[in-house]
């Protein structure tokens, strides 16, 4: 008959406490990093061009769009690891005009991607992405 013996049980407890102790916050703490595209073996990419291009399109400011005014937004956002835009991440770095800025900042946070890859794994990214209007 087998009699567990203190290091029978104590190696489990160990191993367990390991898992979610001290080496399990690292590990949460590398998912999420934030990775520049220049480190990245895939960056993101949009999942439908043709569904990003209709909700940029539905974004103009109709006021702006009947005025024949346009104009150019950047933005910066990190998309996660499963392809979703943070909202809270979403910023303006610049916009020829204040609207269309608001406007782009509202929809990229619809927009869907297929994400970041580093050596095959899906990983938090930040992107920069021009957003162009045209009347």
């Amino acid at each position: 008959m087998f009699k567990p013996t203190l290091r029978a049980v104590v190696v489990p407890v160990v191993a367990t406490l390991l898992l979610a102790g001290p080496l399990a916050s690292t590990a949460a703490a590398q998912d999420d990093k934030v990775y520049p595209m220049s480190e990245l073996t895939n960056p993101p990419k949009l999942s439908s061009t043709t569904l990003a291009a209709r909700l940029i399109q539905e974004s103009y400011p109709a006021d702006l769009k009947s005025r024949g005014v346009g104009g150019m937004v950047e933005l910066q956002f990190v998309v996660d690891s499963k392809g979703k835009v943070e909202p809270a991440s979403v910023q303006v770095v610049d916009a020829t005009q204040t609207a269309l800025g608001e406007a782009a900042k509202k929809v990229v946070s619809k927009l869907e991607f297929n994400p970041g890859k580093l050596n095959g794994s899906a990983v938090k990214t930040k992107v920069v992405l021009p957003i162009i209007y045209k009347p």
